[in-house]
């Protein structure tokens, strides 16, 4: 598959928000925005695989137990995932991860750039099926396309008024199951988010929330919650969470 282009992609779906507040505007101009400059996706790519550095330290760490963590998730399923979306799928950090589980992936994005980079990951996969350009909060899937849907690193970037919307998107596309991540809120995660916050100047979850509103958007999307993992305590807020679907 050559490099996606702009004229090249299905369903490419942008659509703007209802409740076009501060919050929804930071996350639309500024967040979104970001994730598809071509700079910041070479850098989120070093981050994990590039060249083991003091500055990314934390990034390569986080990365490798997150590939654990979904490898555990999947080895957990029964059945195992089968036919998978993957989205975000970013640089392709779960492409490999994927591959060794036998799943065939289709890896979606609304970044043509974090595509672009994530080319080499995917397609030596010999399940994998693609890329498409798409807007989580409006997935250009029919009802239960995929068996498993797997959203990494994104619900903690997402403002209350758009979250649920998108739980509720990315279980209508899963037939079987969702494993996602959410930044949990604890009280230690709070005072670590403040601190690195005053060091650095930047927030790494904008949007974390208490494991009951978690709890709360999964109970609406009607899913249960089967199996959590911790990423990484003492550097991430980051909670991988195995949830399948209910039956009416």
């Amino acid at each position: 598959m050559s490099d996606p282009k702009p004229d090249q992609t299905s369903g490419s779906i942008i659509a703007k928000p209802t409740n076009y507040d501060a919050e929804v505007a930071a996350y639309e101009g500024g967040t979104k925005h970001r994730y598809q400059n071509p700079s910041f996706a070479s850098r989120y790519l070093d981050g994990y695989a590039g060249r083991l550095k003091l500055s990314t330290f934390a990034s390569y760490v986080i990365a490798r137990r997150e590939q654990k963590c979904i490898a555990k998730a999947i080895e957990r399923c029964s059945p195992l995932p089968a036919q998978v979306l993957d989205v975000p799928c970013g640089t392709g950090k779960l492409a490999e991860v994927l591959g060794r589980h036998g799943c065939q992936v289709l890896a979606a994005d609304i970044s043509l750039e974090m595509m672009a980079l994530a080319k080499t990951a995917y397609e030596s996969q010999s399940g994998f099926q693609g890329f498409i350009r798409c807007d989580v909060t409006q997935l250009p899937f029919g009802d239960e396309s995929f068996d498993t849907v797997i959203c990494l690193r994104l619900i903690h970037l997402i403002p209350p008024h758009l979250r649920r919307d998108i739980i509720n998107e990315l279980a209508r596309v899963a037939s079987r199951r969702l494993i996602v991540s959410y930044g949990l809120a604890t009280r230690f995660q709070k005072i670590r988010l403040s601190l690195r916050k005053m060091i650095t100047g930047r927030m790494s979850a904008l949007h974390p929330v208490k494991f009951n509103v978690a709890r709360q958007d999964f109970a609406e999307a009607g899913l249960k919650l089967v199996g959590s993992f911790s990423v990484l305590p003492l550097l991430s807020c980051e909670q991988l969470f195995v949830l399948e679907k209910t039956k009416a």
